[in-house]
């Protein structure tokens, strides 16, 4: 059953690409300030590369994550939404059946988009559209993007790319309800560790129309960044306005894989929100 947040107010007035989240594992390494040891240095912006020998400060190399004045997450404040005009419309071209490819980047568990047939975001007007590629979808719990200050269970993350290094990342809000089927072929093959080996599973095949809501032309946009290091900005934004559902097991489930992979130990891999510095926020209704 799919839930649009019109009820909670917000008609009242999309990660990191894959070539991305496999370098996640590379020196410097990073994590969730929850999980890090006392004394340790919980900005990632302030994270220095001890292997680099490049003047500061380009021995920083997470530095925008902490100067950055556009990031990725925010808080949606429904007293801050303008409303869209126009005919713009935000089209997906997902294959039904994509096999599913995933990986243990330490950090995150990371579904390959598919290269062969890839799978397509359109978005523009009706006169003029751009085409991009879903590059990989992955999961946070809690939600990464809060609206008025509250959270939901989880959020999906679609991150799509063009050629040129336009990026565009999709957003989905979870709540608590029934069981997914497409979410759970993701749980039930996670890799138990951040070996950061893509793994084909044999047999099995990925539906990602159903990590989408059956309305998926409402949606919230800002402009912002990648919500892990390095953080680089660039990175246009739609959170979706309708919800899908995951059962309290299902959410349960991910936050014990998070928990048992060694390079996180924690029930979260959720960023803070950050402040808009007078970035609109933008709702088609």
């Amino acid at each position: 059953m799919n839930t649009k947040l019109k009820k909670l107010g917000w008609l009242g007035i999309l990660a990191a690409p894959s070539f991305l989240a496999a370098s996640a594992l590379a020196a410097p390494a990073w994590n969730y300030p929850d999980a890090l040891a006392p004394g340790a240095v919980s900005g990632w912006g302030q994270i220095v590369d001890s292997t680099s020998t490049a003047p500061v400060p380009l021995n920083y190399p997470y530095s925008e994550c902490g100067v950055g004045a556009h990031q990725s997450p925010i808080n949606v404040n429904s007293a801050d939404l303008v409303q869209r005009s126009g005919s713009d419309i935000i089209n997906f071209y997902y294959n039904t059946a994509d096999a599913l490819q995933v990986v243990n980047n330490g950090h995150n568990i990371v579904v390959e988009g598919p290269t062969t047939i890839p799978d397509k975001l359109y978005f523009g007007t009706v006169q003029s559209y751009d085409e991009y590629t879903l590059v990989q979808y992955h999961l946070h719990v809690p939600s990464e993007h809060t609206y008025n200050g509250a959270s939901y269970p989880m959020e999906i993350h679609f991150v799509h790319a063009t050629p040129d290094g336009r990026e565009v990342v999709v957003g989905v809000l979870v709540q608590e309800g029934a069981t997914n089927p497409e979410l759970q072929k993701i749980l039930d093959n996670a890799p138990p560790t951040g070996t950061n080996v893509i793994t084909t599973i044999p047999g099995v095949t990925i539906n990602p129309n159903g990590l989408l809501p059956a309305n998926t032309k409402s949606y919230v946009t800002y402009a912002g960044s990648l919500t892990t290091p390095p953080c680089s900005e660039g990175v246009n934004w739609y959170v979706l306005t309708n919800l899908i559902q995951a059962s309290s097991a299902q959410i349960a489930q991910f936050q014990a894989i998070l928990q048992n992979t060694p390079t996180i130990k924690l029930p979260t891999n959720a960023r803070n929100t950050n402040v808009l510095n007078g970035r609109l926020v933008n709702l088609k209704p």
